[in-house]
């Protein structure tokens, strides 16, 4: 059966929506796939550890657009960022998560859209609750794809790893249905030379900004170059590994494993 479904609670989280996408077309699908998104992702903050008040509190903008993310990086030294950060989180292998919950509400404060509609009409959900485990399953025309935590005795890292996962999986797939380019050529060419750090991304981020078209495909190009930049510009298992090593990044496509 081609359908969407997320559903469980954990404490004040609750999420029960079920799409029926027989017949549906894949863009479709992505609607379905940005809906779920959106209701895990905060969430999967939230659960991490990090003071996400703090982190959003910092997290102040003016205007509309990249360049106003850009700006703020101008603005704040790295070692203000850095000391913000720090002062969100309970241990320092949890800074690559406030960093990320950073750039996720700046985006967000800038009007900036990871995931936009893909279609006109948002398929509508209809309501699925599990109060025993939190689950995805996803299932369209071969694709598959099936995520499941117990939520007896889960602790909240492991639940931020569950959505964080989920989400992961959601902003990927979503990319692969919407019928939107995946041209990385822009991505590369502003991010060439570059490592990671707050002046490059802002550097990139400016350089991009006067080839964007106002297109879809933007969102796609404003995804990668954080990507590039080893940034993560939404929750993702790879950026709790290193405070929780049993929560493993998401493979890398076309990679084998050694030995």
């Amino acid at each position: 059966m081609d359908e969407i479904i997320l559903s469980g609670t954990f404490k004040d989280f609750r999420a029960g929506m079920r799409f029926d996408l027989e017949g549906k077309n894949e863009q479709d699908v992505a609607s379905a796939l940005m809906q779920v998104s959106n209701a895990v992702e905060e969430q999967a903050f939230k659960f991490s550890g990090i003071d996400t008040k703090r982190v959003n509190d910092f997290a102040k903008i003016s205007g509309k657009g990249i360049s106003s993310v850009a700006k703020f990086f101008e603005a704040n030294s790295p070692g203000t960022i850095k000391a913000a950060l720090e002062g969100a989180v309970p241990k320092k292998e949890l800074g690559v998560v406030a960093e990320s919950y950073l750039i996720s509400q700046l985006l967000k404060k800038a009007d900036v859209k990871l995931m936009p509609e893909a279609t006109s009409d948002i398929l509508p959900g209809k309501e699925e609750e599990d109060k025993e485990q939190i689950a995805f399953i996803g299932s369209y025309k071969g694709w598959i794809s099936v995520k499941k935590l117990s939520t007896n005795k889960a602790q909240d890292y492991e639940i931020s790893g569950i959505l964080s996962g989920i989400n992961h999986t959601a902003v990927n797939k979503y990319f692969d249905f919407a019928k939107i380019s995946k041209d990385e050529s822009v991505a590369d060419a502003v991010t060439k030379g570059k490592r990671k750090s707050y002046i490059n991304l802002a550097a990139a981020l400016n350089e991009a900004n006067g080839k964007l078209t106002g297109a879809k495909e933007d969102s796609f190009i404003i995804l990668k170059i954080f990507e590039k930049l080893s940034f993560f510009p939404y929750p993702s298992p790879g950026m709790l590994t290193s405070a929780y090593p049993d929560i493993k990044p998401p493979k890398v496509k076309g990679r084998k494993p050694k030995g």
